[in-house]
């Protein structure tokens, strides 16, 4: 019986952001872990939740140029 069987793709994909936060219990770590090595298609989807964390990080820790400070502050100041 293969390994994926313990866990339904629904339920990685349900449970993937609080793992790869870090936020599962060991059980379902270890269900998920071995799910993902045996499903390209959720495999895929935690690879991409992962460039895309790396990416937020990235953009995030930019200081955004004058003139969009300006505009957001004007935005900002209108409500």
């Amino acid at each position: 019986m293969s390994a994926m069987t313990n866990m339904r793709c629904e339920e990685v994909v349900e449970h993937l952001l609080t793992f790869l936060d870090g936020e599962v219990e060991e059980e379902r770590r270890s269900l998920m872990e071995r799910h993902l090595e045996e499903c390209r298609s959720c495999c895929s989807r935690a690879d991409f939740e992962l460039a895309l964390r790396h990416k937020i990080r990235e953009v995030a820790a930019k200081r955004p140029s004058s003139g969009l400070s300006r505009r957001i502050r004007e935005i900002i100041d209108r409500f």
